[in-house]
C-alpha cells in the first residue's frame, strides 16, 4: 500500500469525522495520520473523542490515562456520601473532590451498572449488606456471646421475672433484656462499621463507579469518560447490576450491558436486586418488634388471653411487610416481563447524538437492533433469571434468624439462673432453641417467601389486593404458631418429644432448603469453572503480552534506524492499534476493510489483497509496525 492509498484513507477518515472545534493539544485522528503520512513530527498524542470513537466504530477502545477506579469498600465509607447524593445535585467543589477518591487502575474486578433515577440509599444498604454481612454476622456472635455470658455469670442485673417451664421444672426466673439488646445494636453498629473493618484476606473488589471513576468538573474529561465506558467494561472482570425499576428503561444502562457481554463473552453478569436487601431488613425489624411486644407480655405476667392479643398486634407489622414484599416480587416478575418484551426503541435517551452513539454500537455487535432485541428477549433473559434464581433467604440465612436465636438463648439464660436441671435444659435447647427458633422459623420465613412470590400479582386491583396479603399472612400466622404450639409441648413433655420436633422440623428446613442448596452447589461450581478458566486466560494473556512487548521492542529497533524519535515511534504505535482491533500486533485484511468501510471507503477483495501485498514485505499475510511506518513514509 503506497503513498498514494494511505493518503486516500486519510482523506477519508477527514471526511468521516464531523465538523467541530479542534484544539492544537489533542489533534483528531485524521489529522495525526495525515501528519504521519507527511513525515511532520513530533506527533503529539492521539486521544479520540466521541466523534472519532463514532466514526471510527471504537466504542470498546480503552483510555487508559483516564482509567480510575477505587476499591467496593472504600465507596462505602464517610456513610456512603459517595452513593447518597447524585454529583449534578451537589456543588462544583465537592464533584471536583469526587475524582481524588479515585485512583489510576490496570484493569476493574466489578463495573458497577446503576441508575441514578433510583435514591442512592438503597444503593448503598444494598452494597453494605451485600459486601459486609460477613463482618456483621462476626460482631453479632461476639456480642451476643459476651452478652450471654455475663448474664449467666449475674454481672448484668436481670430486673424482671419471667415463668419458665420445661418438662417437670417450673418457675419464676430472672431476666434481662441485654442479649436482645446487644443482638439489635451489634447487628445495627455491624452493619454502618463494617466498611472500615479490614477484610480477612486480600479481596479483589477494585470496582469502577461513575461518580469518582469520571471527572465531575471538567468537561473534556467528563467526555473521555462517559464515551469511553465501552472501554471499561472491556477491562472489567464483572458486571453488578443494582436494579432498580428504571433501570432496563435507560439506554446507557442497556448499552453496558451490550458493550460488557461482546467486550467480555465469558465475564460474569451479576444482577443485583435493590429490592433484596431492603426486604432483609424490614423482615429484620420486624423480628425485633415483635420481641419486643412478646417479652413485653412475658414479664407482665398478663392472662394468656391477653398474651395472644398482644401477640396479635406484633403480627401486624408482619402484614404490612409481606405486603411491601409482595411489591418487591411483582418488580421482579416486571423485570422478567420487561426482558421478554424488550424494545430499543422504546429505551429513553435525553441525547440525540448519545442515543446515534449507543444505537451505532449494538448495529456493529449485534447485527441490528433486531438481532440485540432477541439477544435480550433471549440468552441474556435466561442468564439474568439464572443469576436471580436463588432466594433472599439463601443469601442472608443467619442475619434473618440472628433476631430469633438471640430470643431464645435469653431464655436460656433465665433457665440458668433459675437453676434448671440440665436434662430440662438440653430439652429446651432442642425444642426451642433448635427445634422452634432455629429451623421452624426458617421453614416460616421460606413459605413467607414462597407464598409473596407465587401470588405477588393482585388477582384483583383494589381491595382485594390487602385481602389478597391478609390471606397469605394468615397462611404464615398459622405455620408460625401452630410450629410454636408444638414446640412448647415437646420441650414441656420429654426429651424424646423434643428430639421427635427437632427431627420434624429439621427434615421440613431440608425439604424447604433442599432444592435451593443444590442449584446454589451447581453455580458455585459454574463459578469456580469461571475463574479457572480466567486465570487461564490471564496466564495466555500474560503469555501474549510479554511476546507484544518482545516484539515491539525489536520493531522501536528497526524503526528508530529507519529515523524515527521515540514521541513518533510511541505515536504510530497508538495509531497502528487504532487499525488492530483485536490487539495481535498485526493489521490483517478482515481489519483493514473494516477500518476503510468505516472511513466511508469501500474496497473490494481484490484491492485490499494488492494494499497488502504491497505492505506486506515479508509476505506472512499481515502488516506489523515497521511494514505500518514504512507504508506511513
Amino acid at each position: 500500500m503506497g503513498h498514494s492509498q494511505s493518503s486516500k484513507a486519510c482523506r477519508a477518515a477527514q471526511k468521516a469525522v464531523p465538523d467541530k472545534p479542534s484544539t492544537a493539544s489533542e489533534p483528531s485522528f485524521a489529522e495525526g495520520c495525515a501528519a504521519i503520512e507527511s513525515g511532520c513530527g513530533p506527533l503529539s498524542r492521539v486521544v479520540p473523542d466521541k466523534f472519532q470513537r463514532l466514526a471510527m466504530a471504537g466504542h470498546l477502545e480503552v483510555d487508559m490515562e483516564i482509567a480510575r477506579g477505587l476499591s467496593l469498600r472504600e465507596s462505602l465509607l464517610q456513610g456512603g456520601r459517595l452513593w447518597l447524593t447524585c454529583p449534578v445535585n451537589l456543588d462544583k467543589k465537592s464533584r471536583a473532590e469526587l475524582w481524588n477518591r479515585s485512583r489510576p487502575v490496570q484493569q476493574f474486578d466489578l463495573f458497577l451498572s446503576h441508575t441514578w433515577m433510583t435514591p442512592g440509599k438503597w444503593k448503598l444498604l444494598s452494597l453494605l449488606l451485600h459486601s459486609g454481612s460477613h463482618k456483621v454476622l462476626l460482631i453479632w456472635s461476639t456480642a451476643v456471646i459476651a452478652a450471654t455470658s455475663l448474664t449467666i455469670l449475674g454481672r448484668l442485673p436481670s430486673p424482671w421475672l419471667v415463668e419458665v417451664h420445661a418438662m417437670e421444672f417450673k418457675a419464676i426466673c430472672p431476666v434481662g433484656p441485654w442479649i436482645d439488646l446487644a443482638s439489635f445494636v451489634a447487628t445495627v453498629f455491624g452493619l454502618l462499621v463494617s466498611p472500615y473493618v479490614p477484610n480477612a484476606r486480600r479481596q479483589h473488589d477494585i470496582c469502577f463507579l461513575d461518580v469518582a471513576s469520571i471527572h465531575q468538573t471538567d468537561q473534556q474529561m467528563m467526555e473521555r469518560g462517559i464515551y469511553g465506558i465501552g472501554g471499561f467494561l472491556r477491562i472489567s472482570r464483572e458486571l453488578r447490576v443494582l436494579w432498580s425499576m428504571p433501570y432496563f428503561s435507560r439506554l446507557w444502562c442497556v448499552f453496558e450491558l451490550a458493550a460488557f457481554r461482546i467486550a467480555n463473552p465469558g465475564g460474569k453478569i451479576t444482577l443485583a436486586p435493590l429490592f433484596v436487601e431492603t426486604v432483609v431488613c424490614v423482615m429484620i425489624l420486624w423480628e425485633y418488634f415483635f420481641a419486643v411486644i412478646y417479652w413485653s407480655t412475658r414479664v407482665s405476667q398478663v392472662d394468656e388471653v391477653y398474651n395472644y392479643v398482644a401477640y396479635l398486634v406484633a403480627m401486624l407489622p408482619c402484614c404490612f411487610a409481606m405486603h411491601m414484599v409482595r411489591r418487591s416480587h411483582m418488580a421482579k416478575h416486571k423485570l422478567f416481563a420487561d426482558l421478554e418484551h424488550f424494545d430499543l426503541a422504546q429505551v429513553q435517551c435525553s441525547s440525540e447524538f448519545d442515543k446515534d452513539f449507543i444505537h451505532t454500537a449494538i448495529v456493529k455487535w449485534y447485527g441490528g437492533e433486531e438481532a440485540f432485541t432477541a439477544f435480550v428477549r433471549g440468552p441474556l433473559r435466561e442468564e439474568l433469571l439464572s443469576a436471580l434464581a436463588s432466594s433472599p433467604l439463601v443469601a442472608y440465612p443467619l442475619l434473618l434468624l440472628s433476631p430469633a436465636v438471640a430470643n431464645s438463648l435469653t431464655y436460656f439464660a433465665s433457665f440458668w439462673q433459675g437453676g434448671a436441671p440440665s436434662h430440662c435444659l438440653v430439652s429446651y435447647v432442642m425444642g426451642s432453641s433448635l427445634g422452634f427458633d432455629v429451623f421452624w422459623v426458617f421453614n416460616s420465613l421460606s413459605l413467607f417467601l414462597f407464598l409473596c412470590d407465587r401470588f405477588a400479582e393482585p388477582i384483583r386491583p383494589g381491595f382485594l389486593d390487602h385481602v389478597q396479603t391478609l390471606l397469605i399472612f394468615l397462611a404464615f400466622a398459622a405455620c408460625f404458631y401452630g410450629g410454636a404450639v408444638l414446640s412448647v409441648w415437646a420441650y414441656t413433655s420429654s426429651q424424646r418429644a423434643a428430639v421427635a420436633w427437632l427431627c420434624v422440623s429439621l427434615l421440613g428446613a431440608a425439604l424447604s432448603s433442599g432444592a435451593l442448596e443444590e442449584e446454589e452447589y451447581a453455580r458455585q461450581m459454574e463459578e469456580l469453572e469461571k475463574e479457572l478458566e480466567e486465570e487461564e486466560s490471564e496466564r495466555l494473556r500474560q503469555e501474549k503480552e510479554e511476546l507484544q512487548k518482545e516484539e515491539e521492542d525489536l520493531d522501536r529497533e528497526l524503526l528508530e534506524e529507519m529515523g524515527y524519535d521515540e514521541d513518533d515511534i510511541q505515536e504510530l504505535i497508538e495509531t497502528f492499534r487504532m487499525f488492530d482491533k483485536d490487539g495481535n500486533g498485526f493489521i490483517d485484511k478482515t481489519e483493514l476493510g473494516a477500518v476503510m468501510e468505516s472511513m466511508g471507503e469501500e474496497y473490494t477483495d481484490e484491492e485490499l489483497d494488492e494494499m497488502l501485498e504491497e505492505a506486506d514485505t515479508d509476505a506472512d499475510g499481515r502488516i506489523n509496525y515497521v511494514e505500518f511506518a514504512a507504508m506511513m513514509l
